[in-house]
Order: C-alpha cells, then structure tokens, then sequence
C-alpha cells in the first residue's frame, strides 16, 4: 500500500476512497495504533474516523482507570470510532475500506463534514 508522506500527514489514495492520516513524528505506518483519519470519497463527500487498535484501546482504558475519567476506565466512547485488530495504516484503511464497500457510503457509519 502506496504512502504519500507530507509530515504531518500521511495519505493512501485507494480506487474509491483518499484517506488522510494526521501523524505525529516518530509514527512508523507498519505500528499506528491511533490514527485520526480524513476519509475523502467520491464528489468528494468527506467524513472523519478515529481508528484505534485495540491494544490502544487498551491502554486508553488503563490511563482512564488511574485518572478516574469514564466511571475509572470501564468504558470508552468516541465519536466515529472504528476499532481495528492489528495496528498499520493498511489495516486502518482495509477496515474504513471495507465499510464503505459493505454500505455503498460512510454515511451513517462515520459522522461527515
């Protein structure tokens, strides 16, 4: 999977879909486990996606836990969550991917801007 580099973001140009990644540096595509994603298909309908792999979602949990935040780490919410199983940018996308190619949109998956 092709990655076009422009720090701070990282954009995979797929048929349908252009997913813009906004990274930090020091962030390897083969390890991203949270990755906010402008999400651009076609007429250039745009939504956004927060993906996290669940190790991530693990460790948000454990930070929440010691802070007290989310009744002490018993829950996690986010708005535009997709959860993924294995970290990587092409895991990210594959799963955004394959929403948009079940639905025929992100529309009511993803919130739109």
């Amino acid at each position: 999977m092709d990655i076009e580099v422009d720090e701070p973001f990282w954009t995979v140009r797929r048929p349908e879909l252009t997913f813009r990644f906004t990274v930090e540096t020091g962030d390897e595509p083969g390890t991203l486990d949270d990755g906010d994603v402008l999400v651009t298909g076609p007429g250039g309908k745009r939504w956004f996606a927060v993906v996290l792999a669940m190790s991530k979602i693990q460790e948000i949990l454990d930070r929440c836990r010691d802070t007290g935040e989310n009744l002490n780490g018993t829950y996690l919410w986010m708005k535009g969550l997709v959860i993924v199983r294995e970290p990587g940018v092409e895991s990210m996308v594959l799963a955004v991917e394959d929403l948009y190619d079940t639905y025929g949109t992100l529309d009511g998956t993803l919130p739109s801007l």
